[in-house]
């Protein structure tokens, strides 16, 4: 188990963490995590003074993690729509019917009473949760529950007489106004929604109005953590540097493991092609060190990656 993303995964269910990385002189590739100003993981061949300037400083947050309590037709038509988007997707309902791979075969599958699948041995990062039961009492019950977990969006179904009543209930169990200001709900934006294809449209539409604010994150993918944490021996390659319309983003990352396979993405097309060539030469040769390498995208190559004016990306490539 490594120690280093097993830390990442548990911070980032409770907080936003800041990676600082060496990109030049000695030890490069050495990282460190920071909670405010504790450090609380590293990987380091060296000393750092890690206030110096010349480090790549990230804010890393997750990739969006969809939580759908309820799986009738509104979770299926969101459904459709978060796998185009490329997101995490949990399905919550005890009714086999509404929770099965048939329906959703891209999904995690809850098929529990929502009151054993809403608690904290779940490995959600800090999710976005849409309640969107079949009935007054259930979307109640989860909304409690998902307000007593880390989280970065909470929305729930229902006309503004039930949202009321709910809100309302959980007032008298002593839950602040404060705690329910932040619930969206009525959920979704006003657009005049009325089939559930449509309702699923403005929820998604206020989901990603949510997650865009937060612009100064690099999200990283939690399955990609996950596998970073169980394994060892690979070759990480991750974007620390972009100028131009370059198909990717600073912490867009990949794996490349001794097998040949591969996991995540710095954005495809040549570039990828590349950096999966070199880091197969690092893994085949021990003495390479850690490097950072430009990859320089003229006009005259911009068609064949799919980009519209060329640009530049650099790549840091890191033994593992």
């Amino acid at each position: 188990m490594n120690n280093y993303y097993t830390t990442l995964l548990d911070r980032l269910k409770r907080e936003t963490v800041v990676r600082k990385t060496v990109l030049q002189g000695e030890g490069i590739g050495d990282e460190a995590l920071f909670s405010g100003d504790e450090m609380i993981a590293s990987r380091v061949r060296g000393e750092h003074c890690w206030n110096e300037e010349g480090l790549l400083v990230e804010r890393l947050d997750s990739k969006v993690e969809l939580v759908l309590c309820g799986g009738g037709h509104v979770a299926k038509a969101l459904y459709a729509l978060a796998t185009t988007l490329e997101m995490e997707i949990s399905i919550l309902d005890e009714r086999v019917e509404f929770c099965n791979r048939e329906l959703y075969p891209e999904a995690a599958l809850h098929c529990a009473p929502f009151g054993e699948t809403l608690d904290e041995r779940q490995s959600w990062i800090k999710p976005y949760f849409v309640i969107i039961t079949r009935g007054h009492s259930f979307d109640q019950q989860c909304l409690e529950q998902c307000l007593a977990l880390p989280h970065s969006y909470i929305g729930m179904i229902g006309s503004r007489h039930k949202v009321a009543i709910t809100l309302d209930n959980l007032r008298k169990k002593g839950i602040s106004e404060k705690t329910l200001a932040g619930v969206y709900t009525p959920i979704g934006l006003a657009i005049g929604a009325v089939t559930a294809e449509e309702i699923a449209i403005s929820i998604m539409a206020q989901i990603i109005s949510v997650y865009r604010k937060q612009t100064h994150s690099v999200r990283l993918d939690p399955k990609l953590l996950r596998l970073l944490s169980e394994r060892d021996g690979y070759i990480l390659a991750r974007v620390v540097g972009k100028s131009g319309s370059a198909p990717c983003d600073i912490g867009f990352q990949m794996a490349i493991f001794s097998d040949g396979t591969t996991q995540g993405t710095v954005g495809g097309g040549l570039v990828e092609a590349n950096t999966i060539e070199h880091a197969r030469l690092m893994l085949a040769d021990g003495t390479m060190a850690n490097s950072v390498i430009e990859y320089g995208l003229d006009s005259a190559k911009a068609g064949s990656l799919g980009m519209i004016c060329g640009g530049e990306v650099a790549l840091l490539f890191q033994r593992q």
